[in-house]
């Protein structure tokens, strides 16, 4: 079985966009509260619009990823840098299981957003969480918007 991930382009860009917000936070390793900030930083996606429709600004999701992040920096001290935390990797696996079980090799946005809201106790799921965002809430509003 092959294990690569084939991202889409926007996809992509929105983890180039979670690298630069781990850099901006000063941190060695990429999580899903980055990957959080880069679908609503990307904007045109599928998951940043349905994100935006629900309240979930750009301004808001960092507010809360802020406070997410200066929590867990007063718990815990990493040494040493990672490519992704195992919540990182966990949501790109689970994007990509998503993707492919709906005929699409190319993991997109959504898969993203619906992984990351799947991905308990992630930083990313618990800013979401703080947004008032649940997988069921989100796929509601998805399919609300698929269907119309």
């Amino acid at each position: 079985m092959d294990n690569k991930i084939l991202l889409s382009k926007r996809t992509s860009r929105i983890v180039e966009l979670a690298k630069e917000a781990s850099r901006e936070y000063g941190q060695g390793y990429v999580g899903t509260e980055h990957l959080l900030l880069g679908i609503v930083r990307e904007g045109t996606s599928m998951a940043a619009k349905m994100l935006a429709e629900l309240g979930a600004t750009e301004q808001k999701v960092q507010e809360v990823v802020d406070e997410l992040v200066k929590e867990r920096l007063q718990e815990t001290w990493v040494m040493g840098r990672l490519p992704g935390t195992p919540h990182f990797k966990d949501v790109l696996a689970k994007a990509a299981a998503k993707s492919r079980g709906s005929g699409n090799w190319q993991v997109r946005s959504v898969h993203l957003l619906d992984a990351l809201l799947r991905e308990s106790n992630s930083t990313g799921q618990r800013a979401l969480a703080k947004l008032g965002l649940s997988a069921d809430s989100v796929r509601g509003h998805a399919h609300r918007v698929t269907a119309e």
